[in-house]
């Protein structure tokens, strides 16, 4: 069993050495975890800004280490030979030490790019929390870690590499997943900003930016697109149907047409917002929020009359809802299932099957710049990456600090043609090279 894997290893004296990328609210977390998990220790930390990996190093490291801040390679080795935790503001440097594994949480495509890269060429396993980057690029980091001998993997807790869990047990027995869907905590506004949304975030204690990347539907399509190039399954429509549904509505509404519901086919990625009173509040009571679910079926009638005899519902079509997801606190899961058995929690299955698109909140003039996921310019909605290629479309995660240099107006999905595209970035080289493999 796994805890008794990593309970040897502590007793050898051998554990799981972990470098962490990125020291915001998930890198922390991830920290923390490991930290207090059997097995693992985290011996580099890296973020852009050195002092406050330092700060993440020391302070939620228990016990406390000795902490050695540095950019140089050379004197980053031997910190880690004399026991020392490494703190740098260089993501690459982490990748380059004597470790098992990286995990990166930096959460922007370009950061991701990079560190799960040269992660990769280093012979480390990745365990990404950035769904940013995988989603538009996870396909072609796998193939290369697969190239390497080493996993590729997003993380265990976070709604996707939960969802995939789901799938993947249901679908070993022999169920028929009709949809995987994610709760979203709040209502959905394709054209939410960090503008509109300032209060809100000053409330909650969050980034606006962060803040409208979840409100305008952006970040919850990276999510299901996670998803959907990890199961195969597909988005039945452009950025989902989002309908909010009670719980007990589920099975009634999220079935294919033919069978009285809203689905065009069976085997979709969705979203599920919440359900709210008249006063606008979240109605927790109904919602499914938070939380991941599957609705499924079987063709078999005594499977059938089994799930009703569980109280699972009349059926034919059944929900499986987890109520919860735990984020970073499941991270050292993943860890520990790349290193011990070389297994993905989530990974892509091969060519993409989806992509996230760049879709206009307002009218957008030649010179404009592009802020990506939670800007004021672009929302980010799922789409079927056959359909992306056929139209040319501008994937969301290429949308971060480039210019416009056509009209496009509001509602409008951005094409290739639409923007100077970030040639020099090691993501949109990644994504090309991804393009001509898998064809």
């Amino acid at each position: 069993m796994m805890h008794r894997r990593l309970a040897a290893l502590d007793k050898k004296g051998t554990p799981i050495r972990v470098g962490l990328v990125g020291c915001g609210r998930m890198g922390m977390g991830v920290i923390n975890q490991v930290s207090r998990a059997p097995g693992m220790r985290v011996v580099a930390v890296a973020d852009q800004e050195r002092d406050r990996a330092e700060q993440a190093a020391r302070a939620e490291l228990t016990p406390p280490a000795r902490v050695c801040a540095t950019d140089d390679l050379t004197v980053a080795e031997r910190a880690l030979a004399r026991g020392e935790v490494v703190a740098s503001a260089e993501g690459r440097l982490v990748c380059r030490l004597p470790l098992d594994v990286v995990v990166e949480a930096t959460g922007i495509p370009e950061s991701g790019a990079q560190v799960a890269y040269e992660a990769i060429l280093q012979r480390k396993h990745v365990v990404a929390l950035n769904v940013e980057t995988d989603a538009v690029i996870g396909p072609i980091l796998k193939h290369l870690a697969d190239s390497a001998g080493v996993v590729y993997t997003v993380t265990a807790g976070d709604e996707p590499g939960v969802m995939g869990g789901m799938y993947e047990w249901a679908t070993s027995i022999g169920l028929e997943v009709v949809a995987a869907v994610k709760g979203c905590m709040r209502p959905i506004d394709w054209n939410a900003n960090p503008q509109t949304l300032a209060g809100e975030a000053a409330a909650l204690g969050l980034n606006p930016k962060m803040l409208a990347s979840f409100r305008d539907g952006s970040k919850h399509c990276v999510e299901v697109c996670v998803v959907a190039n990890g199961t195969g399954l597909v988005p039945d429509v452009r950025g989902t149907h989002a309908r909010p549904l009670s719980y007990a509505e589920i099975p009634r509404y999220m079935r294919p047409k033919k069978d009285g519901g809203i689905l065009s086919r069976s085997g979709v990625v969705e979203l599920s917002p919440p359900v709210l009173k008249p006063d606008g509040s979240t109605d927790l009571e109904k919602s499914v929020t938070p939380g991941v679910y599957l609705v499924v079926t079987s063709d078999y009638p005594q499977i059938r009359a089994d799930f009703t005899y569980l109280l699972m519902g009349e059926g034919p079509y059944y929900v499986l809802h987890r109520p919860y997801h735990l984020c970073a606190i499941e991270t050292p899961y993943s860890i520990a299932r790349a290193f011990l058995y070389g297994d993905a929690t989530l990974s892509p299955l091969g060519a993409p099957v989806a992509e996230v698109i760049s879709v206009a909140k307002r009218d957008l003039a030649p010179g404009d710049w592009l802020t990506g996921s939670g800007g004021a310019e672009v929302t980010g909605q799922i789409d079927l990456c056959a359909v992306c290629r056929r139209e040319n479309l501008l994937p969301l995660g290429l949308s971060y600090e480039v210019q416009v240099k056509r009209p496009v107006s509001r509602g409008q999905a951005l094409t290739l043609e639409d923007v100077h595209l970030p040639e020099e970035l090691l993501v949109y080289r990644l994504w090309q090279l991804q393009r001509s493999t898998f064809g």
